[in-house]
């Protein structure tokens, strides 16, 4: 008989970065200072939930490595996303930016004896030959050299340029900032080398950000079209991806503005639900796992009663002796991995449908909150991320919880369990149509 997954059925009554790089950011004082009166402390605590649920992933739910491995089928997409329009023309903006830059290069000719003029003129040309190949070309690790070299030019050298002629100057940087950010992302996702799960979360940020632009160039077709939000976009992509990201408080209030107006929710947010997503996944996975295991185990199980009962009827021959031997093996192995695996699900589920609570406090205010008739969240948040910020503090599992705390975890989350699912079901199916 097929062993029951305690991990369905066991359930009784009812962070985005790490805080050193949300500190840089200034994200902390700047999400404070945009709260109000009651709703200030829980939505602090929120922030400070995620930040640990992030920054101690493995505490929770395992490394990130392993949980990339479970993510990675449903974005493989993300690696040719950026080149699926390859074989379409070029952005209508390419073609006009190259009209425009020939006056550009005009007016740097009479005087490029200035040594920033010569490298911006060089910068230009290049984007001019690179432009024709935009969705295909991905820069190699050399190349990322010279694109970073060739931000910093345009942004010292465009205010140089007649006011008239700097818009097209915009678009080359702009473009060259493109292909920058996207060869970042792909050799990262690549590679597979996420240093964290905040790396992996930042990572996955800019992949968002980059598709958006990418859909946002392939429609515009004038320079009016072109406002600061897209150059701003490419700096905040770009920036997310580096080592120890430095965002000003006004590009993360930029990204916030932004990502409200064109994801429909809060930078936080934003950036906390493709941990959800993942972990959403991971957990997935393991069910699947879980399930293969049960079969195979209960099959397993039934051979080796037949073939023990025939045994001691008549003798088995020295193959089927062989046979029954590692049956027994097998079960008595596979036995235990399930029993492993069914505790490794059981306690990991309730810390990721946590974290779909504590998402859907930072996407929503508090009126909505009240409108949805979840006015319980502004209670139990803050006792629940207490408990999750000790056992990130403590490096605590599940199993080192008294009964009362994994029940409180367990009431909160499985609150949330159908959003969590349904979250997550809609994510992979976007993904799925995507690709």
């Amino acid at each position: 008989m097929a062993a029951k997954p305690t991990h369905q059925h066991w359930k009784q009554p009812a962070r985005y970065w790490a805080c050193a790089e949300e500190r840089i950011m200034g994200l902390w004082n700047w999400v404070k200072s945009t709260a109000s009166s009651i709703y200030e402390t829980v939505k602090e605590k929120a922030v400070a939930t995620v930040n640990w649920l992030a920054d101690k992933a493995e505490t929770f739910v395992g490394d990130v490595k392993n949980i990339w491995q479970s993510v990675k089928p449903y974005l493989a997409h993300a690696r040719v996303a950026l080149t699926t329009l390859a074989n379409l023309a070029p952005w209508p903006i390419v073609k006009w930016m190259a009209l425009g830059l020939e006056k550009v290069l005009g007016f740097l000719e009479n005087i490029e004896s200035h040594p920033l003029m010569t490298k911006l003129k060089q910068a230009i040309d290049w984007v001019i030959q690179s432009a024709r190949n935009i969705r295909e070309k991905v820069l190699n690790d050399i190349e990322i050299k010279e694109a970073e070299a060739r931000a910093q030019v345009f942004k010292e050298g465009a205010p140089q340029v007649p006011a008239t002629e700097r818009g097209v100057v915009k678009i080359a940087e702009l473009i060259n900032a493109y292909m920058l950010t996207k060869a970042k992302i792909q050799r990262v996702v690549n590679s597979e080398q996420f240093a964290d799960f905040n790396h992996y979360l930042r990572v996955r940020a800019a992949q968002k950000l980059l598709n958006f632009y990418e859909r946002r160039m392939t429609s515009i077709e004038n320079l009016a079209d072109v406002d600061a939000d897209m150059l701003a976009l490419m700096d905040i992509s770009t920036s997310l991806l580096d080592e120890t990201p430095t965002l000003t408080l006004e590009q993360t209030q930029t990204l916030n503005e932004l990502t409200t107006l064109h994801f429909g929710k809060p930078v936080v947010p934003f950036v906390f639900e493709e941990m959800t997503l993942a972990w959403g996944a991971d957990l997935r996975r393991l069910e699947v796992q879980w399930q293969k295991l049960n079969q195979d185990l209960a099959r397993d199980k039934v051979l080796a009663k037949r073939m023990s009962m025939a045994s001691r009827t008549e003798a088995l021959s020295a193959e089927e002796q062989v046979v029954l031997n590692d049956l027994e093996r097998n079960v008595s192995r596979d036995t235990q991995r399930l029993e492993n695996l069914d505790v490794s699900i059981r306690e990991k589920r309730y810390y990721v449908y946590a974290s779909e609570g504590f998402l859907q406090l930072l996407e929503k205010d508090e009126q909505q909150l009240i409108a949805d008739d979840q006015e319980y969240l502004l209670d139990r948040s803050e006792e629940v991320g207490s408990l999750i910020a000790r056992c990130a503090q403590q490096n605590l599992k599940w199993a080192s919880l008294s009964e009362s705390e994994q029940a409180l975890l367990i009431d909160f989350g499985n609150i949330f369990e159908n959003d969590c699912l349904a979250r997550t079901e809609a994510a992979l199916q976007e993904v799925e149509v995507g690709v």
